[in-house]
């Protein structure tokens, strides 16, 4: 790799590792275009650069480009008698879930876990039946006010968002936990979703996002919250303010 060292204080910042770091804030923004434009930028000046070619792979697994996704994330697997690196394996496992191809990102993610426990948890993996008497748990301690927005807009409960999904809904990416689809109160346009009003739980997606049952139930919560808040009319701004970002 390209990434220079110095010991003196005050050492001009390489370009590429401020490309770099451009780059990774840009995705951390979700502006995932830009942000594989940078890194594609990085790879230009440093074609070694592997946490670069990783954030590529991640930049086109959340624009739904998934068959490049895992071609680009695939060519960094070490030669057999090395040890691979967790986040690539975990990388791995999200794009082929994208796919459809839960057994195999199961596998990816089992090993990315094997290899680093602490910064990659197992799934937290439960049955409809489960999930939905988690759900109802949850609704059932929701404030009135979303209680009340719950009668209107019903929750869905999908397995993982898809690419069709994403042709109608262009917020939505392979990793989101869920989504307001509609029209929210006080406006009167709507776009054609095929769903009509309701808010969308990706069972699969917040399944992986906790380390346990109350986790996920955590997560639940907070998806629930968020996205009702959307329908209620707030903005991002407003619910970055309620802790709800």
């Amino acid at each position: 790799m390209s990434r220079e060292e110095s010991g003196e204080p005050g050492a001009p910042e390489d370009p590429v590792d401020a490309l770099y770091e451009e780059a990774e804030q840009t995705l951390d923004d979700g502006e995932f275009e830009d942000a594989l434009s940078l890194f594609e930028d990085v790879l230009r000046e440093d074609p070694e650069h592997w946490g670069a070619a990783l954030r590529r792979a991640e930049c086109l697994h959340l624009l739904w480009h998934t068959d490049e996704a895992l071609e680009a994330v695939r060519a960094l697997r070490p030669p057999e008698d090395e040890e691979d690196d967790p986040d690539r394996v975990d990388l791995e496992g999200r794009i082929l879930e994208a796919t459809g191809d839960a057994a195999r990102a199961e596998r990816c993610f089992i090993e990315a876990h094997e290899l680093d426990p602490e910064t990659y948890p197992l799934p937290v993996r439960l049955s409809d039946h489960d999930f939905r008497t988690l759900l109802d748990r949850v609704l059932e301690s929701m404030p009135p006010a979303i209680r009340q927005a719950v009668e209107e807009v019903p929750v869905v409960v999908e397995s993982r968002p898809t690419a069709e999904m994403a042709g109608k809904e262009p917020h939505l990416t392979p990793e989101i936990l869920g989504l307001f689809v509609g029209t929210p109160v006080g406006e009167s346009t709507q776009a054609p979703s095929g769903y009509g009003d309701v808010v969308l739980l990706f069972q699969r997606n917040l399944e992986r996002i906790g380390r346990n049952r109350a986790e996920v139930q955590r997560e639940v919560r907070i998806t629930l919250l968020h996205e009702y808040g959307h329908y209620l009319g707030f903005d991002e701004e407003d619910l970055e303010h309620l802790g709800l970002g």
